[in-house]
C-alpha cells in the first residue's frame, strides 16, 4: 500500500504538474519519490475538485487537496453518552485523589462485576478435571 501523502505535498504535486510548472507525471514522480500512478491520481482528484490548471493566476484550495472522508461504519456512542461517560470518569477520579467517602459511587458492584465479565456462578463453582 502506498504511504499517505500530506497535503503540502500534494500541493507541490499539482503545481509543478500544471502547466505552470511545466512537468511532465515522471519528473514529478522523481522529485517526490512518489509513484506515477500516485501523482496521476492526486493531480486528477485536484481536477475532479474543482481545481483549473488553466486558470490566471494559478490558486490552490485546501478543499481541492484534503483527504476524501473515510468510510466505515459509524459510531455507535452518541455525544450525549461520551459526555456522561468523561462525566463520571472526572467525578469518580476526584473522589479517589481526594479520598472521598462518596468514592464507592465510582466501583462496579460485585453482583455486576459478573455480567461485565461474563461469568456466572456456575462458571465459578465448575471444577477443572485433569486428563492423563
Amino acid at each position: 500500500m502506498a504511504p499517505n501523502t500530506d497535503i503540502s505535498t500534494r500541493a507541490l504535486i499539482v503545481t509543478l504538474k500544471s502547466p505552470f510548472g511545466g512537468k511532465t507525471t515522471a519528473e514529478v514522480a522523481e522529485k517526490t519519490g512518489l509513484s506515477s500512478r500516485q501523482v496521476n491520481k492526486i493531480y486528477a482528484r485536484a481536477i475532479e475538485r474543482g481545481f483549473d490548471p488553466n486558470h490566471t493566476p494559478l490558486t490552490l484550495r485546501d478543499e481541492w487537496l484534503q483527504d476524501a472522508p473515510r468510510t466505515g461504519r459509524p459510531l455507535k456512542q452518541t455525544t450525549i453518552a461520551q459526555d456522561e461517560v468523561i462525566a463520571k470518569l472526572t467525578r469518580c477520579r476526584h473522589f479517589l485523589y481526594n479520598n472521598m467517602e462518596d468514592s464507592k459511587d465510582c466501583w462496579i458492584p460485585e453482583n455486576e462485576t459478573d455480567k461485565e465479565a461474563w461469568i456466572d456462578e456456575e462458571d465459578e463453582s465448575r471444577e477443572v478435571k485433569m486428563v492423563s
